[in-house]
């Protein structure tokens, strides 16, 4: 309701706090002028006489009561101040209250409402404890003042002692004060918890998509990192061969459609893997229910690996040390990735030189080495010679990071290239088989 209020206020033009509130100061102040007019009329007609005061109970001059409804507007639009200023609406509020009691006729008082929402506006506005006190005060001030400005003549008139008047208005101002600013600190006190709680769920959700968009950009990289892979070492061994087999088409027709051979097979374990790629990046509900998920390369297809570069024509070679250990897949995934780019790029900036693979399992780590030398610029190299470097190293650094381990890529005396992965042996990992020390081909 308060909601379509508001609504049906910004139609009107009026947007603002203070606006409102002059617009409230209005309504209130129309309504306290028609509800004091109502009860002078009803204690003018007649109704003293039943409290033995004579016929003239209740009646006022023209001038009083036009002091009187001019007290109560002035009163009434004091509550333009009372999100602003609440206490000093309050005492606005009052001193229009002790200025309406010398007016009115003996024997009636009228509590203007617009102190009632100024009590109001304290609880909700003004800090709590504040609140009390100014509403306390008021009570008193109204009690104490108005006696002095009307309550002699009307006590001796009725016969009530002075005390049992003073402590029965002090008491109805003091429930009737107090218990506005009761009211409005509870409406204040949950409006705050309500702010809070619609701040609390829009940081929540502010985090929650900052969550997504960082788990977003996590994946974007995972998926770029094994494309980049994939790519990186099919299509660069694919262009070494097809610059050789355009050479060799004439001098030696054999070889080259060995060469041809070569890449048809890389190129179709190039789409291979790449649908793999591709298939993780789709939603589960659009994938083929009965289509295979090809496994991810482990540590035991390295050799396969080694044996594809070996017939790209990449002299490699293999050394292996110390007693192997049981790795999470994560990790053999990791070091099969940074072999595949360190041959890529081998054979892409260095077509020609010998590469040098060591594998060292130590007691608390897992090593990888590849060293290739200066590349041999006319060894069937092509326009891969002139390739540029991309983001290879960057791609290997992160997979390393990813899995706790580290990598170091670097330029060695002689002129080639040196990449150094060292990986953590998890806890309690078991050996997977003793082997010496041997050198492979």
């Amino acid at each position: 309701m308060l909601d379509a209020l508001r609504r049906r206020l910004d139609a009107l033009g009026v947007r603002t706090a203070t606006g409102r509130d002059a617009l409230l100061g209005a309504v209130v102040a129309a309504l306290s002028v028609a509800l004091f007019l109502v009860v002078l009329q009803v204690v003018s007609s007649g109704l003293g006489e039943s409290f033995g005061a004579g016929p003239s109970l209740g009646v006022m001059s023209t001038g009083a009561t036009v002091a009187a409804c001019v007290v109560l507007v002035g009163q009434g639009m004091a509550l333009t101040l009372r999100r602003r200023w609440p206490v000093l609406c309050l005492a606005l509020t009052l001193l229009g209250q002790l200025a309406l009691a010398p007016l009115l006729p003996p024997f009636v008082g009228f509590q203007a409402p617009a102190g009632l929402v100024a009590a109001y506006s304290v609880g909700v506005y003004a800090p709590r404890r504040p609140a009390v006190g100014a509403a306390a005060a008021a009570a008193v001030v109204q009690v104490l003042l108005g006696y002095v400005l009307g309550g002699p003549a009307s006590a001796a008139e009725l016969g009530v002692p002075v005390g049992t008047q003073l402590w029965g208005g002090l008491v109805s101002a003091l429930i009737t004060y107090l218990g506005a600013v009761l009211v409005g600190a509870y409406v204040g006190t949950r409006r705050e918890l309500l702010a809070q709680l619609r701040a609390r769920v829009a940081q929540a959700e502010r985090e929650r998509e900052a969550l997504a968009a960082q788990a977003v950009l996590a994946e974007r990289g995972r998926m770029a990192r094994e494309l980049h892979d994939v790519a990186a070492h099919h299509l660069s061994g694919i262009v070494v061969q097809a610059a050789a087999a355009e050479r060799l088409v004439d001098g030696d027709p054999e070889r080259a459609r060995e060469s041809l051979r070569w890449i048809r097979a890389q190129g179709r374990d190039t789409l291979e893997n790449l649908r793999l790629v591709v298939g993780i990046l789709r939603d589960s509900a659009e994938r083929e229910e009965d289509a295979p998920s090809a496994p991810q390369p482990t540590l035991a297809d390295v050799p396969a690996l080694l044996d594809d570069a070996r017939r790209a024509g990449t002299r490699v070679q293999e050394t292996r040390r110390g007693e192997p250990f049981e790795l999470p897949p994560t990790v053999q995934l990791t070091v099969y990735r940074v072999l595949q780019e360190s041959l890529a790029n081998a054979r892409r900036h260095a077509p020609g030189s010998p590469v040098d693979v060591e594998t060292a399992y130590d007691e608390d780590a897992l090593e990888i080495v590849v060293r290739n030398g200066r590349g041999d610029r006319t060894a069937d190299a092509g326009d891969a010679a002139g390739a540029g470097p991309g983001h290879g190293v960057i791609g290997m650094t992160e997979r390393a990071e990813l899995v706790g381990g580290r990598l170091t890529a670097r330029r060695t005396s002689a002129g080639g290239w040196l990449v150094r992965l060292t990986v953590p042996r998890p806890e309690g990992a078991l050996p997977v088989g003793g082997r010496e020390a041997r050198r492979v081909r």
